[in-house]
């Protein structure tokens, strides 16, 4: 199971997930009980949409990369206003959860 980690209320204005994709759990984490966090920072264009995800940190390193950033480019965003009009943003992080059901 995946969980988005907790962040901070957004503001009025502020890009909002509207759309979230659970990324496929690694098989070789599977088969070896691994759990852990990514997190990954990218852009929102003045659609909603995620570009340039990047990963910035995980535990344990490299295991859920690949994963996290192809969920994360499936995610969509409200995007933030200002004036009226949608605007792109950069340095958006998630933390991603890697926990396995029990």
């Amino acid at each position: 199971m995946w969980k988005l980690g907790a962040g901070a209320g957004a503001a009025e204005g502020d890009a909002v997930p509207l759309v979230t994709s659970p990324p496929e759990y690694p098989q070789r984490a599977i088969s070896r009980g691994l759990e852990g966090w990514v997190i990954v920072e990218f852009s929102i264009d003045p659609l909603g949409r995620v570009f340039d995800p990047r990963v910035i940190e995980g535990q344990p390193a490299g295991i859920f990369d690949r994963a996290a950033l192809k969920a994360i480019q499936r995610y969509k965003y409200k995007p933030k206003v200002l004036n009226g009009e949608g605007v792109p943003v950069s340095g958006v992080c998630q933390r991603i959860m890697c926990e396995l059901d029990r």
